[in-house]
């Protein structure tokens, strides 16, 4: 008898790996990874990684207490223990992590953790609606994930090691796991697909008797004595099927997942197409080989404007967050631009039609107060200007755009005051730790400087006159990003792209007491020699075109752009007379003008500041078809191995029945079996089942009995001789009794036998029917 313990502390059958109340814990968790990790990116790190963590182990380790302890128990009484007092225990974790202070005896669940659990819930439902990723790692947020962690791990329990059923677990944390990078247009992670495979693989090898099995084996092999019978297990041990089980699951998840889009702002899989992003990941976009066209536009200006997709407020240190503003329905529009008195207003009207592109997020001009033509469901920001879809994608749409942009004129914009502006606390925000040389240089640059207006374009003069723009140098120096770190960097080194030029612009200010924000979009396109219908010039916009540049709050006039990019764009430039685009110096013939005007005037108060709770706010990620189908396909593929592992498992046993291999043939039969769904028990001597299959199944009495006698051979001549001999080839035999089962059963049970072999994958009913 082996001395390995079953998953409920008894002696198992023979399996290619028996596991304990350990091995099933750690098998547990391995899947709880697996499903969980991918949520790293779509959350910002933070207190949702321990909660999850403390939440799912606690679960997890009380099963196996559970199993343990009740490894002699009936089995009415010990499988429903596991998961009641995994809930327990996942419900004090809980306790402890959300509020341990309200709880009873700071361990049990009282009315007010309720309470708050709950209040909990609806507010991260409120931040995920009106969100973007990645999301901030908020208290909301953790106790949601923990909670949702626990849940999984005791599901994951019970289907995995209670009801045995791996191939159901499989798909479980491959459909938790794809989630996240699906709706967020990542794809798969190539580090985590192969972690799924290896995951699948230790479920298909791994083997947990149920609750009673010791006494059960015991009553089987005292029928087998007093029956003489010949034990119907495999007389060794096969390694092979887990080792190309293995081999395959890494192989094919080598192989899918560079199919699969890696990135928001990466390659779509076909190669011509970019997705939109609302974070500063433009890196990858920016230093593709060969540019493609984004979109093409007209405009009544016959200037091309700065086209906008979203605006990021929120600088914990290390990255520029998204706005989540409130949102209403695209066709209830933007509502009105008011300029204050004397502020010129300018209007106009857009139309763009996009090619390469697709995503969340429509492209159009600073201030929109209209949209037309789009199609999909899309709704309008009213703080910020921007569209962002409800049911709908960026890719293969044709809108106009109408526009109002205020144009100010030099004294106007002196007069106003950024510095001194009422305005909400996060627009000023920056990092406890920033290094000292983005605030000393912000004020060397600034010196003498009177007026907030001034003071700005002391800055955005002193970096393009004094920086070089390089797509190169961030990466070869190791600080292609946008944390404090990297911004400390650039200034230092003063090579770098849009990027690093708004995010350093925008610190500085801040250091200077103004609220800023960044705003991702494209720099103004390119003439071509096409012609709209009334005779209006066709701009091109590529994806090499996709930019950032800072924006800076004015009391009284709203959001003022400015260009710091080396090389890039037109310099924002106020004249005393207006009549410039956006109020800036007009730009020369053939030049790119500046960002197209500034915002509206309006109550401070009621600035784009992150509103995760705010009604009407909505998801602006929507689901792409091409991720998804990649994805599905990837999954697929993984899930189909076992189905190859049996085709090749069949192959190996019927060569060595040509060779007379009668415990591979017979083994062989008994798989045929199980993938079939037919009784298997390994109480039945080889000789009761062969007559069992002749008079039920109708299987030809001369090869049952050719397989029979094989077998008894080899089981007892073995123990009398020492070694069998060489027999006939058994393959016809056994090809024939195997072609008669698969045509006894309906046609969906043979594709279920070949697509999900039971032999391999387990079940419920196969336990039962072969105990």
């Amino acid at each position: 008898m082996s001395a390995d313990i079953s998953a409920y502390g008894g002696p198992p059958r023979q399996r290619r790996m028996d596991g304990g109340p350990v091995a099933a814990a750690l098998l547990t968790a391995l899947g709880l990874v697996v499903a969980v990790w991918p949520l790293s990116a779509v959350v910002q790190p933070g207190a949702w990684g321990a909660g999850a963590m403390a939440t799912a182990g606690t679960v997890v380790v009380a099963g196996a207490l559970v199993r343990f302890l009740t490894r002699r128990a009936p089995m009415w009484l010990a499988i429903p223990a596991v998961p009641v007092v995994q809930l327990g225990a996942g419900v004090i974790a809980l306790t402890v992590f959300t509020a341990q202070q309200a709880g009873r005896g700071w361990l049990l669940p009282s009315p007010e953790v309720w309470r708050a659990i709950d209040a909990f819930f609806t507010a991260a439902l409120g931040e995920i609606r009106g969100g973007v990723a990645p999301l901030a790692s908020s208290s909301a947020i953790a106790v949601s994930v923990a909670t949702v962690a626990g849940l999984i791990a005791v599901v994951l329990d019970l289907v995995l090691v209670t009801l045995r059923a791996p191939l159901i677990a499989a798909v479980l944390i491959t459909a938790l796991g794809a989630a996240p990078g699906v709706v967020v247009h990542q794809g798969a992670n190539p580090v985590w697909f192969i972690g799924l495979a290896l995951a699948i693989l230790f479920f298909l090898h791994v083997r947990f008797a149920p609750p009673g099995s010791e006494r059960r084996a015991a009553a089987r092999e005292e029928t087998a004595a007093v029956r003489r019978e010949a034990p119907d297990a495999p007389l060794r041990t096969r390694r092979l099927p887990a080792v190309v089980l293995g081999f395959l699951a890494v192989l094919a998840a080598l192989i899918v997942s560079p199919l699969l889009p890696l990135s928001a702002s990466g390659l779509n899989v076909g190669g011509g197409s970019t997705t939109l992003s609302a974070t500063l990941n433009l890196g990858q976009d920016l230093r593709r080989p060969t540019p493609v066209t984004a979109l093409t536009l007209i405009t009544q200006d016959g200037t091309p404007p700065y086209l906008r997709i979203a605006t990021l407020t929120r600088f914990d240190g290390s990255t520029w967050q998204p706005d989540r503003p409130s949102t209403v329905p695209l066709s209830q529009g933007f509502g009105d631009v008011a300029a204050p008195e004397g502020v010129a207003v300018h209007k106009t009207k857009t139309t763009i039609r996009t090619a390469g592109i697709s995503g969340s997020w429509l492209p159009v001009p600073y201030q929109a107060t209209a949209v037309r033509g789009e199609n999909g469901s899309w709704n309008a920001a009213a703080d910020n200007r921007t569209v962002i879809a409800a049911n709908a994608d960026a890719a293969d749409q044709n809108y106009s755009i109408d526009t109002a942009a205020l144009q100010p004129t030099l004294d106007q914009i002196r007069a106003s005051t950024s510095s001194g502006a009422d305005v909400p606390a996060d627009l000023r925000a920056l990092p406890a730790k920033m290094p000292a040389i983005i605030t000393d240089s912000a004020r060397e640059v600034v010196g003498g400087a009177t007026t907030d207006y001034d003071k700005l374009i002391a800055l955005q003069t002193w970096f393009r006159a004094g920086f070089r723009y390089s797509l190169q140098t961030p990466v070869d120096d190791g600080f292609d990003g946008t944390n404090v770190d990297a911004v400390a960097r650039f200034l230092t080194v003063r090579e770098g792209y849009c990027v690093h030029f708004a995010g350093a612009f925008a610190l500085m200010a801040r250091s200077l007491g103004m609220p800023t924000r960044i705003v991702v979009g494209y720099l103004p396109g390119t003439a071509t020699d096409r012609r709209s219908d009334d005779g209006k010039v066709v701009y091109e916009v590529s994806t090499d075109q996709l930019h950032s540049w800072p924006e800076v709050y004015f009391a009284g006039i709203g959001w003022v752009p400015f260009e710091p990019t080396a090389t890039r764009g037109v310099p924002t430039a106020f004249t005393e007379d207006s009549s410039g685009a956006g109020g800036s110096t007009a730009p020369s013939a053939g030049a790119t003008p500046a960002p197209t005007s500034t915002g509206a005037a309006k109550d401070p108060k009621n600035l784009d500041v992150p509103n995760a709770g705010a009604a009407g706010a909505s998801t602006p990620t929507a689901l792409q078809a091409m991720p998804v189908v990649w994805t599905v396909l990837g999954v697929l593929a993984v899930l189909l191995i076992p189905a190859l592992i049996r085709r090749l498992q069949t192959m190996r046993r019927r060569a060595a029945a040509g060779h007379g291999d009668a415990v591979a043939a017979w083994t062989e039969l008994r798989a045929t079996l199980q993938d079939l769904g037919l009784p298997a028990s390994s109480a039945e001597s080889p000789r009761a089942r062969g007559a069992r299959l002749v008079q039920e199944r109708g299987v030809d009495p001369a090869a049952m009995e050719a397989l029979v006698r094989a077998i008894e051979h080899a089981s007892y001549a073995r123990l009398a001789s020492g070694s069998p001999p060489e027999g006939s080839d058994l393959r016809p035999p056994l090809d024939a009794i195997r072609a008669r089962l698969r045509a006894h059963v309906s046609r969906r049970d043979r594709i279920a036998a070949a697509l999900t072999p039971r032999s391999l994958l387990g079940s419920r009913l196969l336990a039962t029917s072969t105990s």
